[in-house]
């Protein structure tokens, strides 16, 4: 599916967004993106993540130059906590980047106050 909607981009026929957490196939979505030619800063694929999830990953991307977005879901607590309970169950990997992600956070505070010292 990727394959056709990447065509469609070249072709200025289509606009998608890639809506995951999964680092491996937003990895794969750059890359793809990085052979076709598709420039990250004309548009045309978008990337989301749930707010808190995978931040490091939506940071890169921006970092990067691609459109990349969070969404925040709202509504009363009862209507909003299965779904992102749902969320939670469905990106289970996304527990094993939470260390990742505390890890790179710890480090990048570390690097912020060093620099502050000197």
């Amino acid at each position: 599916m990727i394959e056709i909607l990447l065509k469609q981009v070249e072709l200025g026929k289509s606009q998608f967004m890639v809506a995951s957490h999964n680092e491996f196939s937003i990895q794969y979505v750059v890359e793809r993106m990085r052979q076709c030619g598709i420039d990250p800063k004309i548009g045309g694929v978008y990337f989301g993540q749930l707010l808190g999830m995978c931040d490091q990953v939506t940071y890169l991307l921006g970092a990067g130059g691609y459109c990349s977005y969070k969404y925040v879901p709202y509504g009363p607590v009862e209507a909003v906590l299965p779904y992102l309970s749902r969320r939670a169950y469905e990106n289970k990997g996304m527990l094993q980047g939470s260390q990742k992600e505390r890890d790179l956070l710890k480090s990048e505070f570390k690097r912020r106050f060093s620099l502050r010292k000197a």
